[in-house]
C-alpha cells in the first residue's frame, strides 16, 4: 500500500509538471534601451536577454553617425562641405550612401535632393533659430541646390562639390543606419527585435510567438495613430511635416523642403509611409512622396515596385495593393476614401 502511494504521488507530481510546461506561456526576456543619436531618439526592443548584441549595435550607430553627421567636424560629410572644389576621400559607407541618394534623386525627378542643406540652414532648422527667408535669400541658396553638382571618383572613393553646395544626409541616413544596426544584431544571433529610429521602424523577424508586429502610423498633428500596419522583417519609414516645424504669422513651416523652391514642401500629402527591404530607400522615398505629392505616386511606385506605399491626404488614403490586406484605418479615420495604387 505504501509503495502504491509513492507511485501515485510521483505520477501526480509529473502530471502537474507536464501541465505547467505545456500549458503556461513563458514570457520572453527583453533587452530594451533608449539612446539619442542622429538627432533623434532611438528605441531598441530585443526579444531576448542579449546586452552584448545591443552594445555592438550602439557602437555601429556611433561609428556611422561620426561619418555621416552634417555637424560633427570630423565626419566625412562635414569635410566635403568645408572643402569645396576639392576631392575628399571618404569611407565606403559614405560613398555608397551618397551614390544611392543621387540614384534616388534621378528616379524621382529631383524631389529628393541631399544638396538642400543650405536652405535647411537658412530656415534655421539646424540651429532652431527659425526665420522665414526673403525671396532674394531663397534665390541665392536655390541656385546651389542640385544633386547633379556632386562628383564621384570611384577609384579613390572621393566626393567633390562646388562652392556653395552642401550635403545633408538627414533624409536617408537614419534608414541606412537602422539597417546596419539590425545587421549587427542578426550577426549576434538576434531573431526578433524592433528598432525605432524616430519615423523609421526596422523589424527583425516576427514577434517571439511567431505573429507579426502591429505598427501604428502616427496621426498628423494629434495623438494616436491614423492606421495600423501588420508586418514582419521589414522597414517602415514615415515622413510628415508634423514633427519639426515653427509658426510665424499664423502659418506653419515644417522642415521637409522642396529642392525646387528651397522652402517647406506644399503638396497634398500630409503623411507618407514606405515599406520595404532597404531602410535607406524607404527613408528617401517617404520624403520624395511627401514633397512630390499624390501626383508623384504612380511614377515612384512603378519605379520602386518592390516597395509598398501609404500616403495620407486631407480626404484620401493612397495605398499599394501589396499592403492593402495588412493595413487598417483607426476609428477616427475610418471615413477616409481608400485608393489602391
Amino acid at each position: 500500500m505504501q509503495n502504491f502511494k509513492r507511485i501515485l504521488a510521483f505520477f501526480l507530481s509529473a502530471l502537474c509538471l507536464l501541465t505547467c510546461v505545456s500549458g503556461c506561456k513563458v514570457q520572453p526576456e527583453l533587452t530594451e534601451e533608449e539612446i539619442y543619436a542622429l538627432n533623434t531618439v532611438i528605441n531598441f526592443t530585443i526579444y531576448e536577454d542579449n546586452k552584448e548584441a545591443l552594445d555592438k549595435a550602439k557602437n555601429e550607430i556611433k561609428r556611422l553617425e561620426n561619418l555621416l553627421s552634417v555637424t560633427k567636424e570630423d565626419s566625412d560629410v562635414y569635410k566635403i562641405n568645408t572643402n569645396p572644389d576639392t576631392s575628399v576621400s571618404v569611407s565606403e559607407d559614405t560613398f555608397s550612401l551618397i551614390k544611392t541618394s543621387v540614384g534616388v534623386s534621378e528616379n524621382v525627378s529631383g524631389v529628393f535632393d541631399i544638396t538642400v542643406y543650405p536652405a535647411v540652414r537658412l530656415w534655421g532648422f539646424t540651429t532652431s533659430e527659425y526665420k522665414v527667408p526673403d525671396e532674394s535669400e531663397l534665390n541665392i541658396v536655390q541656385k546651389n541646390i542640385d544633386y547633379k553638382k556632386i562628383e564621384f571618383e570611384e577609384e579613390s572613393k572621393s566626393i567633390k562639390v562646388p562652392k556653395g553646395t552642401n550635403l545633408d544626409l538627414g533624409g536617408i541616413a537614419k534608414g541606412y543606419v537602422a539597417d546596419k544596426a539590425a545587421e549587427v544584431l542578426v550577426s549576434c544571433g538576434v531573431t526578433s527585435a524592433l528598432l525605432n529610429f524616430g519615423g523609421n521602424i526596422k523589424l527583425i523577424g516576427s514577434k517571439p510567438d511567431g505573429s507579426d508586429f502591429k505598427i501604428g502610423i502616427k496621426a498628423p498633428f494629434s495623438d494616436g495613430y491614423y492606421g495600423i500596419l501588420t508586418a514582419h522583417n521589414t522597414t517602415i519609414s514615415t515622413a510628415g511635416g508634423y514633427e519639426r516645424y515653427f509658426e510665424e504669422n499664423g502659418k506653419r513651416y515644417h522642415h521637409i523642403l522642396n529642392p525646387f523652391t528651397a522652402s517647406p514642401a506644399e503638396s497634398d500629402i500630409i503623411s507618407s509611409t514606405v515599406v520595404g527591404e532597404k531602410g535607406e530607400i524607404c527613408d528617401a522615398l517617404a520624403t520624395s512622396v511627401f514633397v512630390g505629392g499624390s501626383n508623384s505616386l504612380a511614377k515612384i511606385s512603378e519605379i520602386y515596385s518592390e516597395y509598398g506605399f501609404i500616403a495620407l491626404t486631407e480626404n484620401v488614403v493612397y495605398i499599394s495593393e501589396s499592403l492593402h490586406s495588412s493595413f487598417e484605418l483607426t476609428e477616427k479615420y475610418i471615413d477616409k476614401e481608400i485608393i489602391i495604387i
